[in-house]
């Protein structure tokens, strides 16, 4: 007697993936466990720094139109023609090409998903547009050149903070972005010092440095093109889809426009809390700069070479405070969003308390020592801030946050330059220093109280991922 034919049988279907282990692939392991080596870390899963660097030496470059016409502004206002009233109407431009510029882009994500390239095109935008100042004739060849340079640079947050969330596995993101974000503090240490060396050491004038600006800025731009796209949501929506046997969502045919998206976003509640403290950061970090450096020329006769240098000291300081605070903020994120929450808030805290006490004491070196100290714990929450909203964002709307919390940093600083003329309408500038902690507790307290929300939207993130519900 024959045995009966095996009959194929359909393979069982994956386990559940508990939540426990879907935290975890997003980082959040609820253990505050020693941080592994940045470059074990990577190497294990297959990765390295190649991408980080990339960005990092577009982000350095960017903004190198920018120092130089800072630094050379009266020269080029002598050798075009251009009077002093028209460059600033120039500059105004140029700051609302850069706050608009990205929301276009956002939306061209859509049609258009290949950010890489959008990155590179940028860059090399902005590296000609620098090149050609250095040969403008009069007001509108210089204000089209600003305008692409202002356009370009806008999209520098809007494409390269996502573009490291799909680079690097959770468990590197805080290193990697904190080490990303030294590229600004390092960038105004760069710049003005390669203006320097050309006009000081090799004699050149203010045309010939632009077109040495730019020819280094394409020359820097060249090594990026061997970058390649990473897959969207690779290390969290779709490793978690993988896990969970579905197929991952990819976002790309999301019949979504611009504004809805952006709406979608908004609606998440730990997007809306860090919103507020955006705002709160921004009516802090703007009036900053003017507060303090008139404070140390009228308080303690700092000339401009000294408040230069000064500039390039705390520069310094907050590189090595991102390297730093790197490790302890992913450690804590491991742990959990309060901790988490509760440290990137401290820092904020910590940042207006520094500054405030500037104010107060009397001795020059412990003023600067303070002011170094508020600018370092300032630098470090950009990356807290970065990791912990584009973490609970699906991953093809990343973009279209990076915008709006922009938009939104911006207006902040609108409302500090508002409470700053306040209050030197009242006080004198110590009494505006402490003025601008008002805005600055606010966001510290905003900050922390994220953890009442970050961990639901996490788990509202790994329900979109494997398909069980739609994130709002």
């Amino acid at each position: 007697m024959n045995d009966p034919p095996d009959i194929p049988t359909a393979p069982d279907p994956p386990a559940p993936l508990a939540r426990e282990d879907a935290r975890a692939v997003l980082g959040v392991t609820g253990r505050k466990d020693d941080t592994t080596p940045l470059l074990r870390t990577l190497r294990a899963h297959g990765t390295g720094l190649s991408f980080m660097v990339g960005l990092s030496v577009l982000a350095v470059v960017d903004g190198f139109q920018t120092q130089a016409f800072s630094v050379l502004t009266p020269e080029v206002s002598a050798g075009t023609g251009v009077d002093l009233g028209t460059i600033s109407a120039i500059i105004g431009v140029q700051g609302v090409a850069a706050g608009l510029a990205p929301f276009g882009v956002a939306a061209l994500l859509r049609r258009y998903p290949h950010r890489v390239r959008l990155a590179l095109a940028t860059g090399f935008a902005w590296s000609v547009a620098t090149l050609f100042t250095g040969v403008v004739s009069g007001p509108v060849s210089l204000g089209a050149l600003m305008l692409v340079n202002g356009a370009t640079t806008g999209t520098v947050a809007l494409l390269h903070p996502p573009l490291l969330m799909d680079a690097y596995p959770p468990a590197a993101r805080m290193r990697v972005m904190s080490l990303y974000s030294a590229s600004t503090p390092l960038a105004n240490i760069v710049a003005p010092l390669f203006i320097a060396v050309l006009v000081s050491w090799l004699g050149m004038d203010w045309r010939a440095v632009f077109v040495s600006l730019g020819v280094v800025s394409v020359l820097a731009c060249l090594p990026v093109l061997r970058l390649r796209e990473p897959t969207l949501g690779r290390w969290d929506v779709a490793e978690l889809s993988a896990r969970a046997g579905v197929s991952p969502p990819t976002g790309h045919d999301d019949p979504m426009g611009f504004l809805a998206t952006v709406r979608r976003v908004m609606r998440i509640p730990s997007i809306r809390r860090m919103a507020a403290g955006f705002t709160a950061i921004g009516a802090l970090a703007v009036p900053y700069g003017v507060v303090i450096s008139t404070l140390l020329d009228s308080e303690w006769g700092l000339s401009v070479g000294q408040r230069g240098l000064f500039t390039s000291a705390t520069a310094v300081v907050s590189i090595v405070a991102l390297a730093v605070f790197g490790s302890r903020a992913e450690s804590a994120y491991r742990a959990g969003p309060a901790r988490f929450m509760a440290l990137s808030g401290g820092a904020l805290a910590l940042a207006a308390a520094a500054f405030a006490l500037s104010a107060l004491v009397p001795n020059l070196w412990l003023v600067l020592a303070l002011l170094a100290l508020g600018q370092a714990l300032l630098a470090v929450i950009g990356p807290c801030l970065f990791i912990g909203g584009l973490s609970v964002v699906r991953p093809e709307d990343r973009a279209h946050a990076m915008a709006a919390l922009g938009l939104i940093l911006a207006f902040g600083g609108l409302a500090g330059a508002g409470l700053l003329a306040l209050a030197t309408a009242f006080f004198d500038m110590r009494g505006a220093l402490l003025l601008l902690l008002l805005p600055a507790v606010a966001g510290s307290l905003l900050i922390a109280t994220l953890h009442k929300t970050l961990m639901g939207d996490l788990d509202a993130l790994i329900d979109h991922a494997i398909g069980e519900e739609k994130q709002c």
